[in-house]
């Protein structure tokens, strides 16, 4: 076999390893960013905690300054029951005490759920804070780490792309022409190794004639179904 299909077999290895480090370089700034809207949506949600902090800490002095207004009134009402001349005066303020106490005790167990509340937050926040700052930590050596790894994958972008550009120059205009609209229809798989008298691209049986001409001849043989180029190796037709 000439050289013709081990070099049309190393251009679309080569164009593979070009893909696969094209899908990194593009993947890689992706997972940065996948990351960092992590990271924002945990602050977010932090921040979301501590706003409610506020304002359950808000609510709680509300209601501890109503039911110390609350309880200066009763204390007025108190005082008034000695001073009513009438009876029914006295009942109507009685009522008026009872009613005011009622409403106390209802406003005391709003203040003992808004206190577990912020004890709940408070915790959740503390939580939440350390979270953060170990996650902060953990997403900049990451960020850092991924730059880096972009730095050497365009690297090694770079080195396949010249040799690729090397392997195509030394190839026939025509035969490289013809590998390339063949890997532009077949997404990017131009160049297949028969395995078991099968195309690995559409999976089709090959003839053995066909397999048998491109072992002994070394010349190009397309797939009858998918028209990639073949590559053959005597071992995968024993």
């Amino acid at each position: 076999m000439d050289l013709l299909l081990p070099m049309l077999l190393s251009l679309q290895q080569l164009d593979d390893k070009l893909s696969a480090f094209a899908q990194k370089k593009q993947e890689i700034p992706e997972q940065i960013q996948a990351m960092k809207h992590a990271f924002e949506e945990e602050k977010k949600q932090l921040e979301d905690h501590q706003q409610c902090l506020k304002e359950a800490s808000l609510e709680q002095r509300q209601l501890e300054k109503q039911l110390q207004e609350s309880a200066e009134e009763r204390k007025n009402k108190q005082k008034k029951l000695l001073e009513v001349k009438t009876n029914e005066e006295y009942k109507a303020l009685l009522k008026e005490i009872e009613y005011a106490k009622q409403a106390d005790s209802a406003i005391e167990d709003k203040i003992l759920d808004k206190l577990e509340k912020i004890d709940s937050l408070e915790q959740t926040i503390k939580e939440g804070e350390k979270s953060i700052r170990e996650k902060e930590s953990k997403l900049q050596e990451e960020t850092l780490r991924l730059e880096r790894e972009i730095v050497e994958v365009d690297k090694e972008h770079q080195i396949l792309q010249h040799e690729r550009e090397r392997v195509a120059a030394e190839m026939d205009p025509a035969v490289l022409e013809d590998y390339e609209k063949i890997r532009s229809r077949r997404a990017g798989q131009a160049v297949v190794t028969v395995w078991k008298e099968v195309c690995p691209g559409c999976h089709m049986k090959v003839p053995p004639q066909t397999i048998n001409e491109v072992i002994q001849t070394g010349e190009i043989r397309h797939c009858q179904y998918c028209r990639r180029i073949l590559y053959c190796e005597l071992e995968e037709t024993a």
